[in-house]
């Protein structure tokens, strides 16, 4: 099984880094951890599909799992939003549909933490990919992990697994569907492109309800409860 790792910090050697290690070290097995890290290179969204994002996209569909840490700031660093919201964007090919991710922050203050989980579960979504998230609280990085590197609080590794377990099960389905297809020859179901949501179409014109005024239908009822 692989899962594509992505750090969303640009600082080589920030806080979350190190906690995307201790975190990979909780992971189910069996599952390969592929670092995705070409974050800085990711332009803003706007035309065609730059050969950096569509780097990120093959990486993604080639994956069978995603993991991102990430601080919990009130803001998103810059680059990891353009990086979801391109591998989101129909031009991606449907590389997030369907994908299992699971989305792991840390921050000291619990409003940032719901604010970032929300953030990156909502460009995530738009996507379709499958999310399970959970946030954790930062103390002092010395007493964040042991001596091995791995989470030292036994509620934050509980939390961890739970969240990891949720996006390996989902991840070890897909594959088994798709080894029983091989087995008995058939064709594996894919994953459907993303494709724009169409627009709406206007109400029919009629009462502020949107519903068509049929004087003759009304007459109708009317009579039928006289």
């Amino acid at each position: 099984m692989k899962i594509v790792g992505i750090v969303g910090v640009l600082r080589p050697r920030a806080y979350v880094r190190r906690l995307l290690d201790a975190v990979t070290l909780e992971l189910p097995q069996p599952a390969d951890v592929e670092l995705w890290d070409g974050l800085e290179s990711i332009p803003p969204v706007g035309g065609p599909l730059p050969p950096e994002a569509a780097e990120l996209c093959r990486v993604l569909a080639a994956a069978d799992g995603l993991l991102i840490v990430a601080p919990g700031h009130s803001a998103l660093p810059i680059q990891l939003t353009h990086a979801l919201h391109w591998a989101a964007s129909p031009s991606a090919g449907g590389a997030l549909v369907g994908k299992p991710a699971a989305v792991i922050t840390s921050c000291v203050s619990p409003h940032e933490a719901m604010w970032a989980q929300t953030e990156l579960h909502r460009l995530l979504g738009m996507g379709g990919a499958v999310v399970h998230g959970t946030d954790l609280a930062v103390s002092a990085v010395a007493r964040q992990f042991n001596a091995i590197g791995r989470l030292a609080d036994p509620v934050a590794r509980d939390r961890v697994r739970s969240v990891l377990r949720m996006m390996h099960a989902s991840a070890r389905g897909a594959l088994e569907v798709k080894a029983a297809c091989r087995v008995s020859g058939l064709v594996a179901p894919a994953s459907p492109a993303a494709v724009p949501a169409p627009a709406l179409a206007p109400p029919p014109a009629g009462d502020s309800g949107g519903r068509p005024r049929n004087r003759a239908v009304l007459a109708e009822r009317a009579s039928s409860l006289s």
